[in-house]
């Protein structure tokens, strides 16, 4: 379950509260609406990161979790 759970906040601190794929599109001047799935998709995003997660120890994929929890529940009390 920690897996899950890591794998969605990181993904939408990646994609909504960091703004990176949105940085890369401005930065190499990409037209209106492309895409760079996976990364600017937090559902897709998060299917790939689960997958990498699973064979990332437990204890890095808990720290990653606490620390983009931190950062998500942040966003929303603001």
């Amino acid at each position: 379950m920690i897996i899950l759970l890591a794998a969605f906040l990181f993904s939408y601190y990646f994609v909504n509260i960091a703004g990176i794929p949105a940085a890369i599109k401005k930065g190499f001047k990409m037209k209106w609406g492309a895409r760079i799935k996976p990364f600017d998709c937090v559902t897709c995003l998060s299917v790939w990161m689960a997958v990498i997660f699973y064979y990332t120890p437990a204890s890095i994929v808990e720290f990653i979790a606490i620390i983009f929890a931190a950062g998500f529940i942040g966003n929303k009390i603001k």
